[in-house]
């Protein structure tokens, strides 16, 4: 994780306003403004890729069957009052479309999830933490490939309760999602045997 100050000459805050003018680069890497700073982040490797896959299509299959709203995965700009996140993945019940933009998602998800790595599990676990329960957003995953375990928080009068922890052979629970559940062992496991043999 980089903190950026761009243009290097001056030492502004940088606001949502300013960084949706700016001309991000084209260059892989993921952006956001995170308490007036500039944050670059290099993209994330293929085992943190691929969780989010499986996680992101779990969701999807779930959500969609039921038409209960959208998920969408980074890089989507997600504007928080000041800042402006690009969290793993993310749903928006269909009731709450109208924070669907053409461009970016402005105001809270209901769910966000965000898979940890080296270099931006601290500001997962603080900043952004309570920047989605200060937001409103409903319900918190923590996915840690390293321990192997997801932890599903649930906003209660404004600070995240944790609703469940899966490890292992567990599995998880959402109450945003009623009735999904997914399974550890379907997240985490490894790619020992190829698909095509």
């Amino acid at each position: 994780m980089t903190v950026l100050d761009i243009p290097s000459q001056t030492k502004t805050r940088w606001t949502a306003a300013k960084y949706l003018q700016w001309s991000r680069p084209d260059d892989g890497n993921l952006y956001e403004v995170l308490n007036g700073q500039l944050i670059m982040a290099a993209a994330p490797i293929l085992r943190h890729q691929k969780i989010l896959f499986r996680i992101a299509k779990e969701l999807d299959n779930f959500v969609g069957a039921k038409k209960l709203g959208e998920i969408y995965i980074a890089p989507v700009d997600v504007v928080l009052d000041d800042d402006v996140v690009e969290p793993d993945i993310m749903f928006v019940a269909k009731e709450r479309k109208s924070i669907m933009k053409a461009e970016r998602i402005v105001g809270a998800p209901d769910l966000v999830i965000e898979v940890l790595s080296l270099s931006t599990s601290a500001r997962d676990l603080r900043y952004k933490w309570d920047l989605y329960a200060r937001s409103g957003v409903r319900e918190y995953g923590v996915v840690n490939p390293e321990a192997e375990t997801v932890e599903v928080l649930t906003l209660v009068n404004n600070v995240y309760q944790r609703h469940a922890l899966g490890e292992k052979d567990g599995a998880v629970t959402s109450k945003v999602l009623e009735g999904l559940c997914v399974t550890m062992k379907d997240m985490f496991a490894e790619e020992a045997t190829k698909r095509l043999t």
